[in-house]
């Protein structure tokens, strides 16, 4: 059941990375990037008490964070230029829709079981990835350690893949440039 669980959710993958052109490998570079920081806050921050299965469970639901795209229209996902405040709403609320697809997943799955705890980190990763440490990010303001450790960790991860990828409306920053923007602020504040 596994390998077909694995099938059809890389199959959802490529269906929001053909919809998206630009974000072809974003899911992959996304899970890898969050993969290494993983890493270091196993190494140099152990209170978070994440263990190998957590990686393993947060790796997952970094592939599927932008799973709620599959609602947001061509129109919008291909706009060549930055999105208007309406637009810019539309495209917000794909974290909501991320996670009702998972909370779906949730209430057809027992609660003591392995995949329910997959399914409730997806859901948590696609609702709030794009919070930030300060509270200044979306869709509920949260702050501080009011967002899951998994989605603070795949935000940073996003935010880093974003920035060093080019996009019509921006080039791409070189890695070092990347990861100093990440560290001063520049695109949201992160858990220090």
């Amino acid at each position: 059941m596994i390998q077909g669980k694995d099938m059809l959710f890389s199959y959802v993958i490529s269906v929001i990375e053909n919809r998206d052109f630009y974000a072809e490998y974003h899911c992959e570079k996304v899970q890898r990037f969050t993969r290494i920081l993983l890493e270091k806050v196993i190494r140099f921050c152990p209170d978070y008490k994440i263990s190998e299965e957590d990686v393993d469970t947060i790796c997952f639901a970094a592939m599927l964070h932008d799973v709620g795209k599959i609602v947001v229209p061509d129109r919008i996902l291909h706009k060549a230029g930055r999105l208007d405040f309406n637009e810019l709403e539309i495209m917000k609320n794909h974290t909501r829709k991320g996670r009702q697809i998972f909370e779906r997943l949730m209430k057809l799955t027992r609660e003591d079981s392995a995949d329910y705890a997959l399914y409730k980190c997806c859901a948590e990763v696609c609702m709030y990835h794009h919070e930030r440490y300060d509270g200044d990010g979306y869709p509920l303001g949260l702050k501080g350690d009011e967002i899951p450790i998994a989605a603070q960790i795949v935000g940073v991860a996003d935010a880093y893949d974003a920035l060093i990828s080019e996009r019509i409306y921006k080039p791409a920053y070189k890695p070092e440039e990347a990861f100093e923007m990440i560290i001063e602020g520049d695109c949201g504040v992160f858990n220090p």
